[in-house]
């Protein structure tokens, strides 16, 4: 693990807030595969009679995938989203895709074909993907489907529209998904729909304040040093905890956690594998194991961190109790980064440790 030392040399004067750019193309013909070097999925040209029209990447490190393909006729249309996630849990972003889909203008009126997702296998002969079809009853599409998939610290979400009706496009998805051909989804428990957590978590009246350069600190060192023992650990089988939603949406997200925690919990950005945290940060955590004359902080500070789908973690402007999800949400969505930590590498804003 590096030292404090090693990581002041590390820091840099100044940092830039995260840009969001537009998705970069794949340059890959038309008439052939692509691979994506880190799960081993291949894309190919075709897919179950369907035809890749494009392939782009939003991140620069093939970290967020987006291919679309066609039908001969164009009647029916398919999305696949390959994407990395610091939560790969097939039932939380299942729930976001979800929502996601339910609340365009063009589905607000479809009817699921089945009262709950199905779970199924999408890879060996473990059932742990979620999927829906819908019954759309205006317009020139007749239905629409959803499947989200696992593979270890990566998903699979595919999306289906057709002009043909919901049993022959659920038909269209399953060849879909076996045509793939995916890996086997290592360590992957049987899927089950996300239900609301049983009670709400008390959030505390929450004032956002600059974190302490130390607090911020010890955050981003231990964000390294959690990394290196993940990196240096036997895989993992999946954690048997499940997840709850916490709370109500919000338009853009949804907060989640386990059962059991009762002091934070994460909030799922839209739909597509970017996770914030609020945790009771470092050093808090630090002086309440302390007697009270030895403790560094004189109040508890809620740390807020954003893991992005690259690997990054983004760190914002703490708060003085429990935020709501929507104090973290805009938190991240409005305020500059005061610092961000990939691999070894730490940047701090020179303002935030002023």
């Amino acid at each position: 693990m590096r030292t404090i030392r090693g990581v002041m040399l590390a820091l840099a004067a100044t940092m830039a807030s995260p840009a969001t750019a537009a998705p970069r193309t794949l340059a890959v013909p038309a008439d052939k595969g692509w691979m994506h070097a880190q799960t081993r999925v291949v894309l190919r040209p075709q897919v179950a009679g369907m035809s890749r029209l494009s392939l782009t990447d939003s991140t620069t490190t093939e970290h967020d995938v987006t291919a679309q393909f066609a039908s001969a006729d164009h009647a029916t249309l398919a999305t696949l989203y390959l994407f990395h996630s610091a939560v790969p849990e097939v039932s939380v972003w299942f729930d976001r895709a979800r929502a996601t889909l339910e609340a365009r203008d063009l589905f607000r009126h479809a009817a699921p074909a089945s009262e709950a997702p199905i779970a199924f296998a999408a890879s060996g002969t473990t059932t742990a993907g979620l999927r829906q079809t819908y019954a759309i009853v205006d317009g020139p599409n007749r239905s629409t489907a959803l499947a989200v998939m696992p593979l270890g610290e990566w998903l699979v979400v595919l999306r289906m529209t057709s002009r043909g009706n919901s049993a022959a496009l659920d038909r269209q998805l399953t060849d879909f998904v076996a045509a793939l051909g995916l890996p086997a989804a290592s360590a992957a428990r049987p899927a089950t729909p996300i239900a609301a957590c049983p009670s709400t978590l008390a959030y505390g009246k929450a004032k956002m304040v600059k974190p302490e350069p130390t607090d911020l600190l010890l955050s981003l060192i231990g964000t390294i040093a959690a990394e290196e023992k993940t990196s240096e650990a036997v895989p993992a089988p999946a954690s048997s905890r499940p997840w709850c939603r916490e709370g109500e949406p919000g338009n853009g997200y949804a907060a989640y956690r386990h059962d059991d925690e009762t002091d934070g919990y994460a909030v799922a950005l839209h739909d597509a594998g970017r996770i914030a945290w609020t945790r009771l940060s470092v050093a808090s955590q630090f002086a309440a194991q302390q007697t009270a004359g030895e403790k560094l902080v004189t109040s508890a500070r809620y740390a807020i961190t954003l893991s992005d789908v690259d690997g990054r973690t983004l760190t914002f402007p703490s708060f003085t109790a429990l935020p709501s999800p929507k104090q973290v949400y805009e938190d991240i969505a409005k305020q500059r980064p005061l610092g961000s930590a990939l691999g070894k590498q730490v940047t701090l804003d020179a303002k935030a440790i002023r």
